[in-house]
């Protein structure tokens, strides 16, 4: 079977490769230590936000990615829907 060839918006590239590249910078982070002061927490939970809606292919998307940070926790929830299905890896 022939598969549908995938062309993308430069801006659906940049915002896919956004939460890809979120991802592994949080991979780890139930290992990381103190998060510095509340500023800064803020700071960086508003940068490492992404929301982002778009069609592909006729498919609706939508991908969500949030940190949520404590003195000593790191808190992550991302994910992507595909025509407002789940779809899990």
């Amino acid at each position: 079977m022939k598969k549908n060839q995938i062309v993308l918006t430069q801006e659906q590239k940049e915002n896919f490769q956004r939460f890809l590249d979120l991802g592994d910078r949080y991979r780890y982070s139930y290992f990381w230590g103190d998060n510095g002061n509340g500023s800064r927490r803020n700071y960086i939970e508003k940068r490492d936000y992404l929301s982002y809606k778009t069609t592909v292919n006729g498919a609706d998307y939508e991908i969500y990615f949030s940190v949520s940070m404590s003195r000593k926790n790191v808190y992550v929830t991302k994910y992507v829907y595909k025509n407002g299905v789940s779809v899990r890896r």
